[in-house]
């Protein structure tokens, strides 16, 4: 039996000085289906789609944590790269839509402050119980001694096919009703025992390192401990307060318009080389 191990790790989280302060860099990356860009009337938007699906689905985070609270975020680059501008509409199709993702382990509350269409939201949520079952197997990550975590959870099929590339006859959404079970894979280290980790992910004693979870991977490349610079990490509160389940229904709405946008101007292409 190896509760005595894990009761360990769970005394260790509360038994930590509460006075420190981190910040934790993780790479995270969503594989895409792209079989799609090769059909030959892709072609022409080849290499601006290639661009747009790395944009969306390969970014850099920071999670800056003390021991009760976080903010994660995407990380700042230096230089704007060309597409960024105007509105990003691979986004409503791939990606994560946090924003800045605060949450807070005490009062079991996440605010993720997010911007769509030039405006911004506070989507709110309690955190979720991720009901973990540990493996008992480690590995090292960094300096860090890593122990595996899973569980498992249902989520909705989705199928990436902008416009009707894929199925001329096809301009439907992907089908909403179905659903298939996913297994969640977290390593966590009890050296830094807090009760966080990226995205939503959290719930284990220790911080979250790794994770893979479907078709998306995020993983910790960096950590500062107690920092010289120090940053008091705060409830967002910009953004108009809105259900996750509204604001996921006005999401799909301006999908089915980007669509319908896309093959009008595809038709209107195709009409004009006549």
């Amino acid at each position: 039996m190896k509760y005595p191990f894990y009761l360990f790790l769970l005394v260790s989280c509360f038994t930590f000085s509460q006075q420190f302060q981190g910040k934790a860099y993780y790479m995270s990356k969503i594989s895409v289906d792209k079989s799609f860009l090769d059909n030959p009337r892709a072609a022409q938007w080849k290499g601006y789609m290639e661009k747009m699906l790395k944009q969306n689905t390969e970014k850099n985070y920071i999670l800056e944590f003390n021991s009760t609270e976080s903010m994660y975020k995407e990380q700042e680059k230096l230089e704007i790269e060309e597409g960024r501008g105007g509105f990003n509409w691979m986004a409503q199709y791939v990606g994560d839509n946090i924003g800045k993702l605060y949450k807070n382990v005490s009062d079991k509350v996440t605010v993720n402050e997010t911007e769509f269409m030039g405006r911004f939201f506070l989507l709110t949520d309690s955190i979720s119980d991720q009901k973990w079952k540990m493996t008992g197997e480690s590995k090292k990550i960094g300096k860090y001694t890593c122990y595996k975590a899973t569980y498992e959870k249902e989520v909705k099929e989705k199928v990436f096919s902008f416009g009707s590339w894929n199925n001329d006859n096809s301009n439907s959404t992907p089908s909403a009703s179905k659903t298939r079970k996913v297994e969640v894979t977290a390593w966590f280290t009890p050296e830094i025992p807090i009760a966080t980790g990226p995205s939503w992910y959290g719930g284990l004693p220790g911080l979250i390192l790794e994770i893979s979870d479907d078709n998306t991977t995020v993983l910790c490349t960096k950590i500062v401990m107690n920092p010289t610079e120090k940053s008091k990490i705060k409830r967002p509160k910009k953004g108009k307060v809105i259900a996750t389940s509204d604001f996921l229904a006005l999401q799909d709405q301006k999908r089915i318009e980007a669509r319908e946008m896309w093959n009008k101007s595809r038709r209107g292409s195709s009409s004009r080389l006549k």
